[in-house]
């Protein structure tokens, strides 16, 4: 599927977040960030800002601008609201959630519709 320079450049920016939160699950520091948590900063919270707390500097969010992080949220609260996370094989780890939303938006951008 072709993609425009804008959508190439969003999708890196997908992928590299989705390997450094995958990162900071790997280190075991952020267990506590329960897939509940994530639900619930998605729905009411500021899920950025609550990120940049946790995760202090194993994360760096400064290079995702506000229309960025608008735009990750809308997909976000999308997949929160119509998906459970079991849906994405993640029942426990809310940064495992997030990378699965990534990837699923990856994966959305490269399915070739059938004509």
């Amino acid at each position: 599927m072709f993609q425009t320079d804008r959508q190439q450049a969003e999708t890196l920016r997908w992928a590299v977040l989705a390997t450094h939160l995958n990162g900071a699950v790997d280190t075991g520091k952020y267990e506590h960030i329960s897939t509940a948590t994530i639900m619930e900063q998605l729905r009411d919270g500021d899920v950025f800002a609550y990120l940049a707390r946790e995760l202090g500097s194993d994360v760096d969010f400064t290079r995702l601008t506000d229309v960025h992080r608008h735009d990750l949220l809308r997909h976000w609260r999308t997949f929160a609201a119509g998906y459970e996370p079991y849906q994405f094989h993640v029942r426990r780890n809310g940064l495992a959630l997030l990378v699965a939303y990534l990837l699923h938006l990856i994966e959305i951008r490269h399915v070739k519709i059938p004509t």
